[in-house]
């Protein structure tokens, strides 16, 4: 009680720097302390200065059967072994904004403290913006077209750069199939639409004819420079990045660091630039970054693991690349089956221990920097919470 009284004797902006500064679940205690912590934690200012200082973390998805676990971890760069400290400064249930008793909810993007998100259950596809922290979320409404097998829809979350708009961008085609061995062999018609957070509305269907290029339905659009990006693949299987331009709303090109290739890779952001991590080779995982945002020449190959088979089994997975330490040393996430950290030191590949259920379960990660901003800012309507 006495530090509270002596805390509150601090001129009001003093106050705003000491709770800015604190972590996020604290914060979230501290609105419950009193109606002036609460005045103060929910005024624009505090929202804008907290999201300046707050560290990134990542948001882990374990799925087990139909139940879904999400948190928000923060990785400590400091620490002096092979330990890798993280601590959960929160864990919540996205499960409670669907209307539905059997939906699946999946996160297909971040900004900003946003989380874009979809229940993909095969009977409704419903799509959601929410923040996890101020657990406020509101639906959008139903884009045109319905998604039916063999069709693949993907999606992309971003901000604009010069208008600050929110938009969503979702990317319906349609496939013709292999009948032998399920391979897509031709796309007859693709058509995108964008959601406009500014005009609250789905803009017109744009739809081009065939392609000779196909995306994954498991695909997650990486926001980057105001633009989505997608590593997708040819009729070939040759690897391509797809590159979205959200100001404009068109698709752009853009050079790949292996064009003409077929490699089992991931887009990811390290270090403030694209990254693409390779896990094509049978012994090296590759890291490679592009140093000049759309300048092809100025792709490197940054980091080489040597891969450690008796701790991740069988090679040909999808390796995500999450995060690169100050001292070199690199999270990743294997597939969706689990965690490792790789220390460029000793050279030796360790599982994390993230407390995730046991027994049968897959494992997603993305990044996520915590924000206090509130959908009521610029949504107004409809805002619910969870």
């Amino acid at each position: 009680m006495e530090i509270k009284i002596m805390l509150m004797n601090l001129p009001t902006n003093v106050i705003v720097e000491i709770l800015a500064r604190l972590p996020a679940k604290t914060i979230i205690q501290c609105k419950t302390v009193c109606k002036t912590f609460l005045h103060l934690i929910t005024h624009p200012y505090f929202t804008s200065l907290h999201f300046s200082l707050a560290r990134p973390g990542l948001i882990v998805h374990h799925s087990e059967m139909f139940k879904n676990f999400f948190k928000l971890v923060d990785f400590d760069d400091s620490y002096d072994s092979h330990s890798l400290p993280h601590e959960t400064m929160a864990k919540f249930n996205l499960a409670g904004i669907s209307n539905f008793r059997d939906a699946n909810i999946v996160i297909d993007g971040s900004v900003n403290g946003l989380l874009f998100v979809r229940d993909i259950n095969y009977k409704h596809e419903t799509l959601y913006v929410c923040n996890p922290l101020t657990h406020e979320y509101f639906q959008l409404p139903s884009p045109n077209g319905v998604v039916q097998y063999p069709m693949v829809v993907t999606h992309g979350f971003g901000l604009t750069r010069k208008t600050g708009d929110y938009k969503i961008v979702r990317i319906l085609h349609q496939r013709e199939l292999n009948p032998v061995n399920g391979h897509c062999v031709g796309v007859p018609f693709s058509e995108y639409q964008v959601y406009s957070f500014a005009k609250r509305a789905w803009g017109n269907v744009v739809r081009w004819g065939p392609a000779r290029f196909a995306y994954d339905s498991h695909l997650i659009g990486l926001f980057f420079q105001g633009n989505v990006h997608w590593l997708i693949q040819d009729l070939e299987g040759f690897e391509l990045i797809s590159c979205f331009d959200l100001e404009n709303e068109v698709f752009q090109p853009f050079p790949s660091p292996f064009p003409g290739r077929r490699i089992l890779g991931s887009l990811g952001v390290l270090r403030g630039c694209l990254s693409l991590c390779d896990n094509t080779d049978h012994q090296n995982i590759d890291i490679w970054a592009m140093r000049e945002y759309g300048v092809e020449k100025t792709w490197t190959k940054e980091i080489v693991i040597r891969k450690m088979p008796e701790l991740v089994g069988p090679s040909f997975q999808i390796v995500y690349a999450l995060k690169v330490f100050d001292d070199g040393n690199v999270l990743m996430l294997w597939g969706d089956f689990f965690m490792f950290y790789y220390c460029g030191k000793s050279r030796i590949v360790e599982e994390v221990d993230l407390d995730q259920p046991r027994g049968p379960n897959s494992i997603e990660a993305i990044h996520h920097i915590p924000s206090f901003l509130s959908l009521k800012s610029f949504v107004m309507e409809n805002v619910c919470t969870f």
